[in-house]
């Protein structure tokens, strides 16, 4: 090649998309503008993959960033498959046939890094034609890859999606997942039998035994009739019966009054008095916290519950385990609908910064995050 080859500097959430249908990728070095390697982002939703496939003129390397991806790879008899997590890398030599499926409901990214073989023929003079012929091949393949992606979540993966932290970045209409590195817990253990705790600067994983609900029907009537219809009054978290991670000996029992306007904020704060006067009541520590009410729609919430004997939530308190998890996995596949939505979210974060935060000047950068605090 004759080109001028120069220094290139793109973000990772900076890319140039071109949508597969399965997937997408987000080129941030085009071979055209190289001698011999290319980069993309590759994005996977929730329940896809990206088509089996193989490359003669190219070795590969993903680097996997956020999610879990499920690669496959398959040389004649040879099949390798790898559970992938933020931070590892996947060498694919020439003449592997591979896949990658995501799935969690938070889908996964990955960065790829394409080294091209000096002796090899060269497919496709540009990224963007190299893309159009795979999407041709891709077709032929979309649905027999699809059929191996697994159609309902376990429980860990319905916790993932809680537990992701999601950015939205400068110009783009698209939240990005950002779990570069967690722990092995969090990423692949049974919800309930660890809890990550704190102290001071260190943060660790602490090994836990599930204990039953201490929440039933009367406890809640209790709490509900604390706040005398003052402000709507939730569960959330292990004590709900939505929640996929159970509680353990040291687990609390978080209670959320959802408020609207600046009037529902200031009663709040009486609420909260008469929850003290129940909290004697409650056989494990009570929390109560203040959240707004468009809160609730995000997939980190999706275990809130009304405790209004009235309400249709009600119906979770005696539903079956299958039930249960249908409805987990739905709020929060709801829940990451809205987060890619930008202008919705902005007008929560706005009206958020209103009611309950303080007065600042426009806010250019933010992101969702799960280590929420309510407003007490």
């Amino acid at each position: 090649m004759s080109q001028q080859i120069e220094p290139v500097h793109a973000p990772y959430t900076g890319g140039e998309p071109y949508e597969f249908g399965t997937h997408s990728n987000d080129f941030l070095l085009h071979r055209e503008n190289a001698l011999a390697t290319e980069t993309f982002t590759v994005r996977v939703p929730a329940g896809r993959a990206v088509p089996e496939h193989v490359h003669t003129d190219m070795e590969q390397t993903f680097v996997f960033i956020s999610g879990i991806g499920a690669a496959t790879l398959r040389s004649g008899g040879d099949v390798r498959e790898h559970r992938c997590r933020p931070g590892d890398t996947l060498f694919v030599p020439t003449g592997w046939h591979h896949t990658v499926a995501a799935p969690g409901l938070e889908g996964c990214v990955y960065v790829t890094v394409n080294a091209f073989v000096a002796e090899a023929e060269r497919i496709g003079a540009s990224a963007t034609e190299h893309a159009e012929i795979a999407a041709a091949g891709f077709r032929a393949n979309t649905a027999a890859t699809a059929a191996a992606v697994a159609a309902e979540p376990d429980a860990a993966a319905l916790l993932r999606c809680a537990e992701a932290a999601f950015r939205l970045a400068p110009g783009s209409t698209r939240m990005w997942p950002q779990d570069f590195t967690q722990f092995d817990a969090t990423l692949t253990s049974a919800p309930g039998s660890y809890r990550v705790r704190r102290l001071g600067p260190f943060e660790y994983v602490e090994t836990v035994t599930p204990v039953p609900r201490v929440l039933d029907a009367a406890l809640a009537d209790r709490l509900h009739h604390a706040v005398d219809g003052m402000l709507p009054i939730y569960v959330e978290g292990s004590q709900s019966p939505l929640s996929v991670k159970p509680p353990c000996s040291s687990s609390d029992l978080d209670v959320l009054l959802v408020v609207e306007s600046a009037a529902d904020a200031a009663l709040a704060h009486k609420a909260l008095q008469a929850l003290e006067n129940v909290r004697g009541d409650v056989p494990v520590p009570l929390s109560p916290g203040v959240v707004h009410a468009q809160w609730l729609g995000l997939p980190n919430f999706y275990s809130a519950l009304s405790l209004d004997p009235a309400s249709p939530d009600r119906r979770w308190w005696t539903a079956d385990p299958a039930q249960l998890r249908a409805e987990a996995a739905r709020r929060q596949r709801e829940g990451l609908t809205i987060l890619h939505d930008p202008a919705y979210m902005r007008e929560v974060l706005d009206r958020t910064l209103t009611l309950l935060g303080p007065a600042l000047p426009g806010v250019t950068e933010w992101r969702i995050t799960p280590r929420w605090r309510g407003y007490v």
